[in-house]
């Protein structure tokens, strides 16, 4: 089971009624119970920015669906499934912040790769749409290909240029194909909403 059929699982309405956290909170509950494992639901709670009910309903979700396991004194870890489940996310997805100079941006840069295909099918326009409508004020959308870094619809290297090189320079890792999306304000849950939004477009989370 892929991280997003994961989140699809344990955000569905029970008895008419949908848990307050998204298919984001989840992701991200899972990447912080790898990172910091063995993990309390209060400190799960305040790394997601829910309220206690939430947090409750989302880790009880997780154990049901067997990609973690809680110990009632040193917490919530990840199971192999749900280990491999937030590798194989990694694998497409890298989240983090980071900071533009040349356009003075405080900024999360959502990386994934081979990505391309994303603004393929959806078109530049609507693909800034669907990142605005997931939370971002704004968005700077940028492609790697065989000579760089470009910025679509039209990259002009001349005006561009210290833009380009900061951008090849947050991302050394990225591989030709790879989609880079920048967005404000600097808020973690609105990047893995983004991102959670875009790669279920793609309908892919590995290969």
């Amino acid at each position: 089971m892929d991280i997003l059929k994961i989140a699809e699982e344990a955000v569905k309405a029970r008895q008419g009624n949908r848990p307050k956290y998204d298919e984001a909170h989840v992701v991200m509950a899972l990447e912080i119970i790898m990172q910091e494992q063995p993990i309390g639901r209060m400190s799960i709670m305040k790394r997601l920015d829910l309220s206690e009910a939430p947090t409750k309903t989302l880790v009880r979700r997780l154990r049901e669906l067997n990609v973690i396991k809680v110990d009632k004194v040193g917490g919530a870890e990840l199971t192999e499934l749900g280990k491999r489940a937030v590798e194989e996310w990694k694998r497409a997805v890298s989240i983090h912040s980071t900071r533009l100079n040349s356009i003075n941006w405080d900024t999360m840069e959502i990386v994934i790769r081979r990505g391309v295909k994303i603004l393929e099918r959806m078109g530049i326009i609507n693909l800034r749409d669907t990142v605005i409508k997931n939370g971002a004020e704004s968005t700077l959308i940028a492609v790697v290909t065989d000579k760089g870094i470009e910025l679509p619809p039209k990259t002009d290297e001349l005006s561009m240029g210290n833009l380009l090189q900061e951008i090849r320079e947050s991302c050394p890792t990225c591989a030709p194909g790879d989609l880079i999306v920048f967005v404000t304000p600097q808020n973690k849950y609105i990047a893995y909403k983004v991102a959670v939004n875009l790669v279920k477009y793609e309908g892919r989370v590995s290969g």
